[in-house]
């Protein structure tokens, strides 16, 4: 936790809220986003295995967020958990250019709010 402390406290971490998929909404129990874990490597695998499982009005994600909390279906040795929250890196720290394997989109124009960052996002 230590190496977080001095990135969080001088906002060297923005976050956001990944749950809404685009073929679920924030129906939860529904989400297809998977999170495997996987023994060899000690880690989990965060995939979007359909068009559909992409997380969608996510706020910050489209071009700021740094990391996310995104909610998953567990799976470990092949049995499914339910849903997990998981912190996932999206973007470099130091450029801000989303990470290897992670595609993020700006939602673009927003009627009334285009201060807002909504983006999606997907591990494919």
């Amino acid at each position: 936790m230590a190496a977080w402390d001095e990135r969080l406290s001088n906002f060297g971490v923005l976050g956001c809220f990944a749950m809404t998929e685009i073929g679920h909404g924030s129906f939860v129990r529904g989400l297809e986003t998977t999170a495997t874990f996987d023994a060899a490597t000690d880690e989990f695998v965060v995939h979007s295995p359909t068009p559909t499982a992409g997380k969608c009005w996510i706020g910050s994600a489209g071009q700021t967020a740094t990391h996310a909390v995104v909610y998953a279906q567990l799976v470990s040795a092949g049995k499914h958990h339910g849903l997990n929250a998981f912190i996932v890196p999206l973007r470099d720290m130091e450029t801000g250019a989303p990470l290897p394997g992670v595609m993020c989109y700006d939602m673009g124009a927003k009627m009334g709010r285009n201060s807002l960052d909504n983006g999606l996002m997907c591990v494919p």
